[in-house]
């Protein structure tokens, strides 16, 4: 069954209400889009209000004020009045123009740099002081422009043998022969050949001043010879006394010719005659080399050639050769009796014994079939002296025996009083040794450490010295400068140390001290702006150090110094008016544009609007006619 034509209608209108409300909501979002237009349009005009720009003063040639463009090209270009200021990139560079950083690149010296810029020579001020520094008043003596070196040539080979004689430099180090310092003479005479050598140059009429002459001075300036502390005498370990075996002798000597015939008789005395006079008078006897022995009380004296006389009785065993007994035991007396007082007093026992028994013999008459008494010429009395028994004497004989046999005991007392004083007395001095040895090692480091330090002073003095010359006369300033007096040399001179210049006639051979602009950035205002307000450049200003600051002296007491842009006094900041005036004008026109297009908005909705109730009415007509038609039906039908 088909659309009925008011159903058909109502379709169309409801379709139509439909674009109507769309269109409206449509031209709604657009009215709030405008909105949003009007309000951005206010912004940009509300922030040109506020901008600024950077104005740059500065006087021309005749003192007067003048205004321009804060830019690159208006800061850093040269004038007669005026500060001077430099950009500096986030590297520490100062930016330059290409004509300056050509003008740099190919120049040597600050004088071929200034003179790019057109300032002349003139005589340099401080190149006669310099000479004066160096030599003295009288420099034109010393110091010759085609051979500056002659006198570096000339000392060096007069003293380097010299001083390579003490000194041996190498790896930082400087070492010194020691041998001289302990011997004065040969050190005396080092010394003498410095002076030798220094004295064999030239110096002609003048005398040598300045730094010159300090050099040449260090050369003989060595410390004089200190003699080195005496080391305490050394004391030796004393031996324990050692002794021969006494008892053993002793018994050998018991077995000796005549010994067993002696007794205390006059035969018996005359054996012992015999047997003594080999101890005395036998090779390595204790009388040998003597013409006499007298007893300890000096009454009997014994004639030595009489005695051993073999016409006579006296010493009968001296002929024979069995007397090997003897002589050691004599000798062995002999040899410990000055060392020994013990030994001394059994020496002049046996002394003692052997004038009583020639005095014995004297009075009692022979000793033998061949004669009936000893002949006087044998022994001298120097007094009456009564002679002892033959008993007395036969006693002193054994108890001289027994005391050669006891002589041990003896030896334990004499050692043991030998540790109780001589190696007492050699301890107590070894600790004292021990002291004045360390004593002795201090104050002979002290002496060596001051000697070689003095050695080493002068050594690094004289080296300073030279140094210090050397470094002058290569750094001679110019005889002849760019003018200080042209008003553009202190501004380049201040630009030439900037860019890398290390003094007036060297310089950095690379350019991490500057960076080339580009040239469409010289005078464009709004990009310096820019960039310092974002940190892109910073500033420095080339001012004046007052005597006691930090200074840069190549620079002539002029240093470059980091400021604030903010705090530059020759710029300012003020209203861009021209900025203002076209941000007014733009605002004025989109302002225009919005309103017009909102009034059209308007129009276009109320157009909506009165077609949006038209439509409404017509379809809640046609609504109600339908519904009537359908509750007719419904009851024709019922």
């Amino acid at each position: 069954m088909g659309l009925s034509a008011s159903q058909a209608r109502l379709l169309s209108i409801t379709a139509r209400l439909t674009h109507n409300e769309t269109q409206s909501q449509l031209i709604t979002n657009a009215k709030l889009r405008l909105s949003d237009k009007s309000s951005e349009a206010s912004k940009e005009y509300m922030e040109a209000l506020n901008s600024t720009e950077f104005i740059y003063t500065n006087y021309d040639s005749t003192g007067t004020r003048q205004t321009q463009d804060f830019t690159f090209g208006a800061v850093t270009q040269y004038s007669d009045i005026k500060n001077q200021y430099g950009f500096i990139d986030s590297a520490g560079r100062l930016l330059v123009s290409s004509q300056d950083a050509q003008n740099y690149e190919a120049s040597n010296t600050l004088a071929d740099f200034l003179d790019k810029y057109g300032i002349g020579d003139m005589e340099n001020p401080k190149y006669e002081p310099a000479l004066e520094d160096i030599y003295g008043e009288g420099y034109e003596q010393f110091y010759d422009e085609n051979n500056p070196d002659s006198w570096l040539g000339a000392i060096n080979g007069a003293t380097s043998g010299a001083i390579n004689n003490m000194a041996t430099a190498g790896n930082g180090t400087v070492s010194f022969d020691e041998t001289l310092i302990h011997d004065e003479a040969a050190y005396n005479n080092w010394v003498q050949s410095l002076k030798d050598g220094v004295g064999s140059v030239d110096f002609g009429d003048e005398q040598t001043k300045g730094l010159f002459n300090t050099w040449v001075d260090s050369i003989t300036d060595v410390p004089e010879f200190v003699p080195e502390p005496t080391p305490p005498e050394g004391i030796e370990e004393p031996t324990p006394p050692e002794f021969p075996d006494f008892s053993a002798l002793a018994t050998a000597y018991n077995g000796s010719q005549c010994y067993g015939s002696v007794g205390a008789s006059t035969s018996g005395i005359g054996h012992m005659e015999h047997n003594l006079a080999a101890l005395l008078w036998g090779e390595g006897g204790m009388g040998e080399g003597s013409m006499s022995l007298t007893n300890s009380d000096g009454t009997i004296t014994v004639n030595r050639d009489a005695a051993i006389d073999y016409g006579y009785v006296s010493l009968t065993n001296f002929n024979f050769s069995d007397t090997t007994s003897s002589k050691e035991l004599a000798a062995a007396i002999n040899e410990y009796c000055d060392e020994y007082e013990e030994i001394n007093q059994i020496k002049q026992t046996l002394i003692d014994l052997y004038c009583d028994v020639i005095n014995y013999l004297h009075n009692n008459g022979g000793v033998g079939s061949s004669t009936t008494e000893l002949d006087s010429s044998r022994y001298t009395l120097t007094s009456s002296e009564s002679s002892k028994s033959a008993s007395e004497l036969y006693s002193q004989w054994q108890n001289f025996y027994d005391q050669l046999q006891n002589f041990k005991d003896l030896q334990d007392d004499m050692l043991q009083e030998w540790k109780d004083t001589v190696y007492k007395d050699y301890l107590e001095r070894l600790e004292e040794y021990k002291k004045e040895q360390q004593q002795y090692q201090e104050d002979y480091q002290k002496w060596h450490d001051d000697f070689i330090g003095g050695l080493k002073s002068w050594y690094e003095g004289m080296q300073t010295a030279k140094e210090n010359y050397t470094e002058a006369l290569n750094n001679l300033p110019a005889k002849t400068v760019p003018d200080e007096e042209d008003p553009k040399y202190q501004w380049y001179t201040n630009l030439w140390f900037r860019m890398g210049g290390i003094n007036d006639s060297k310089k950095e051979d690379n350019n991490n001290n500057y960076k080339i602009l580009d040239d469409a950035f010289i005078y464009n205002k709004d990009w310096l702006k820019f960039a310092l307000e974002h940190g892109i450049v910073t500033m420095e200003q080339v001012q004046y150090q007052e005597e006691g600051e930090t200074f840069n002296e190549k620079m002539n007491q002029y240093a470059w110094v980091s400021i604030q842009y903010g705090n530059c006094a020759d710029m300012y900041e003020e209203t861009d008016e021209v900025a203002i005036a076209k941000a007014e004008a733009e605002y004025q026109r989109k302002t225009t544009e919005i309103q017009a297009k909102d009034k059209k908005y308007d129009t276009d909705l109320k157009k909506l609007d009165t077609e949006h109730n038209a439509l409404q009415t017509e379809y809640d007509s046609i609504k109600s006619v339908i519904e009537k038609n359908v509750e007719r039906s419904f009851k024709a039908f019922s």
